[in-house]
């Protein structure tokens, strides 16, 4: 199968999943105002959805800038896709469960999510409080992680892949690059990377390019919010968090725009960023995939990736 054959599948998988959940009016929670472009590809292809599907976003928000606006109960709250659930981002489940604790008469669909706990004790609590939310529906992005809900979520639980294979091509087109270069290899280099991965060292090696230069202008307006949070002063961080939901489109834009710059000059790209895999198939590039430190790009590979024609799951050693 091609990447845009694969692209057309998963795209037509999403729609006919999600379709049935969403109202005609969201509001979007836990979107990513951070340099993270695997966050935001997911974020801009959950917008891509609304649109193409004429789903009015009355809102949206981080965990940080969200004041939990009022909404009518047939207003849907739609929670950002991504592999932030769990204890190692825990602050994310945190702010997931205070929104089921806020729109308890509202529907909350919580889109393609990988779950990974260390702490068992903790996963069961989380979940045994999640799901008395009366009308929250969960949507897994692998076969390993619906496996994990199936008996807290039930019927409630959907399998379903990343909304970032949502964005529709006009979104990445003004950004793409003609292709000049053989190899690009994205390393990530956080928590998340495998110790001693056997990465292959015959091209440009590089993780996100946001993360190995920190003062470029998306990164640089980020950090200047956060400050403005971080000193705790109520007026002024009122002030910063209506500041970032106005600018948050900018931001978004312009980290698709550093994503797409940075891969598509490329012919092949190895990766061990599961986003830098499927940003490449969106750009219908040669793939080698790596996986993380917790078997998330292997799970994923294996629930949706290995029939792609262009695109090979590296072992580890």
């Amino acid at each position: 199968m091609t990447n845009k054959e694969k692209t057309l599948q998963l795209r037509t998988l999403i729609y006919d999943s999600l379709m049935p959940l969403l109202s005609k009016q969201c509001i979007l929670l836990d979107a990513p105002y951070y340099h993270n472009i695997g966050d935001v590809l997911i974020w801009t292809g959950e917008k891509c959805f609304f649109r193409e599907n004429g789903i009015h976003c009355l809102y949206t928000a981080s965990y940080e800038t969200c004041t939990f606006p009022l909404i009518d109960s047939n207003t849907t709250v739609v929670f950002n896709g991504g592999g932030n659930l769990g204890d190692i981002y825990h602050e994310h489940m945190e702010f997931l469960l205070a929104i089921a604790s806020r729109y308890v008469h509202n529907r909350i669909v919580v889109c393609p999510q990988t779950v990974y706990y260390e702490d068992d004790a903790m996963f069961k609590t989380d979940f045994s409080q999640l799901v008395k939310h009366p009308n929250l529906y969960f949507c897994a992005r692998d076969k390993h992680v619906f496996e994990l809900l199936q008996p807290f979520l039930k019927d409630r639980l959907l399998l379903i892949p990343d909304m970032a294979f949502y964005i529709d091509e006009a979104v990445l087109n003004p950004y793409k690059k003609s292709v000049t270069k053989d190899k690009l290899i994205i390393a990530r280099n956080d928590i998340e990377q495998v110790k001693d991965v056997n990465l292959s060292i015959d091209g440009m090696v590089s993780d996100w390019p946001v993360f190995e230069h920190p003062f470029r202008q998306t990164t640089f307006v980020n950090k200047l919010f956060k400050k403005m949070a971080d000193l705790k002063f109520p007026l002024l961080t009122a002030v910063s968090n209506s500041l970032w939901n106005h600018y948050a489109p900018v931001f978004q834009k312009m980290m698709i725009r550093e994503g797409v710059e940075f891969i598509s000059p490329y012919k092949k790209v190895e990766t061990s960023r599961l986003h830098g895999c499927i940003l490449s198939i969106l750009l219908d590039k040669e793939i080698i995939l790596c996986d993380n430190s917790y078997g998330k790009n292997r799970n994923f590979y294996d629930t949706w990736l290995k029939d792609i024609d262009k695109l090979t799951l590296k072992e580890l050693k």
